[in-house]
């Protein structure tokens, strides 16, 4: 198949990635290409160049804030991100593609999907974000295109405003994700990006009356809260050991006896779940957005949200857990070619637009100037 991938903007597509967003991407375009498909990545020029990269915009919108304005403008980042996915989609009209994937988290998109000649899938990979929403609500589901979700949980926060949607979970390089013959140490792990909403502070404290050490490992996107609730607890027990590239944070987390996942939010699907699964790792974590859909007793444990003393004892029980049954797990439930097959199927039955040569012209003139206003 001809695929066009829609990356978004904020981030470059290359590592070391800046959320699991990104990775997605990645791992997404690179498996399509090694099964032979002809992949057009449009993303920002920063992102890795081996890629199929077809470049919408220079740089990744808030890295070029920082540098153009001093700080993220998200102001200035939404009005630039709009103007790129717009002249994207009008040159879209006129290409030949098999189908189009996106994956922006941006209403443009969505608002050229009933004029494009092909199938428009959208992947929801977060909330309900307030933009998309109003373009759902301005132009109903059905003209919007084909939508996928990445877990039931969030589906059914989607679904006052999308009538269908296919649930498809997220899934791992479970060949990548994988160093047998590592050695478990008892020490726990929380990986990602270090802000409030992921709770690193909930997983300090947590492992801290577990009577556990914890290695902390991954961006830091909010200094302040750094400085306010993770430095300070720091010590030879509770170590930073920074943003590790993928193949030190494999070892990592294989050769952890468990690791911990503290969203304070309703967390859409959770690939640090998939991957420290895939790495034999059992998860103790909250019980809150998809995590309890994906975390079965025989691979996790789940507290209350916020319950510290209740993630402490979760995290005791998964030292119990059997790291050969989470990386079997993984192997059938979040394998990236299983995730892969299942879009493909979609790509199949997506429905063609089948408007007219002149009724699509007229379409796509009444968007531009609608956007213009």
């Amino acid at each position: 198949m001809k695929i066009g991938i829609i990356g978004h903007l904020k981030h470059p597509i290359a590592k070391p990635f800046a959320g699991g967003l990104e990775s997605f991407t990645d791992s997404f375009v690179r498996c399509l290409v090694s099964r032979g498909h002809d992949v057009t990545l449009f993303a920002s020029g920063d992102s890795d160049p081996s890629h199929p990269l077809s470049s919408i915009i220079e740089r990744s919108t808030i890295a070029d804030s920082h540098r153009r304005l001093g700080r993220v403008h998200h102001e200035w980042i939404e009005s630039v991100e709009d103007e790129s996915y717009e002249r994207l989609m009008m040159n879209l009209s006129g290409q030949s593609f098999d189908v189009i994937h996106n994956h922006s988290l941006n209403p443009i998109p969505l608002r050229f999907a009933a004029v494009l000649p092909v199938p428009l899938v959208t992947t929801l990979h977060a909330p309900p974000l307030v933009r998309m929403v109003d373009e759902l609500r301005n132009r109903s589901s059905e003209r919007c295109g084909r939508f996928i979700n990445i877990s039931k949980a969030n589906a059914d926060a989607w679904s006052p405003w999308v009538d269908h949607q296919d649930v498809i979970h997220n899934g791992v390089d479970t060949l990548f994700w994988n160093a047998p013959g590592q050695s478990r140490l008892v020490r726990a792990i929380w990986f990602g990006r270090i802000l409030p909403d992921k709770g690193t502070h909930l997983a300090i404290a947590a492992a801290e009356q577990a009577g556990i050490a914890l290695d902390v490992v991954g961006p830091v996107s909010d200094e302040q809260y750094f400085d306010r609730e993770v430095r300070p607890r720091l010590s030879q027990r509770i170590r930073y050991l920074g943003h590790r590239d993928h193949d030190e944070l494999s070892h990592l987390i294989s050769r952890s006896a468990v690791a911990l996942v503290t969203p304070c939010w309703d967390e859409p699907f959770g690939l640090v779940v998939a991957e420290a699964l895939a790495c034999g790792t059992p998860v103790a974590g909250f019980a809150r957005g998809a995590l309890p859909e994906i975390i079965d007793p025989s691979v996790g444990c789940l507290a209350e949200p916020d319950d510290i003393p209740g993630l402490a004892d979760s995290i005791r029980h998964c030292l119990t857990l059997s790291a050969e049954r989470c990386r079997m797990i993984a192997e059938e439930r979040f394998s990236f070619d299983r995730m892969i097959d299942q879009y493909l199927k979609c790509y199949g039955q997506a429905a063609v637009y089948e408007g007219t040569t002149e009724t699509t012209s007229e379409m796509v003139a009444e968007i531009a100037a609608e956007i213009a206003a």
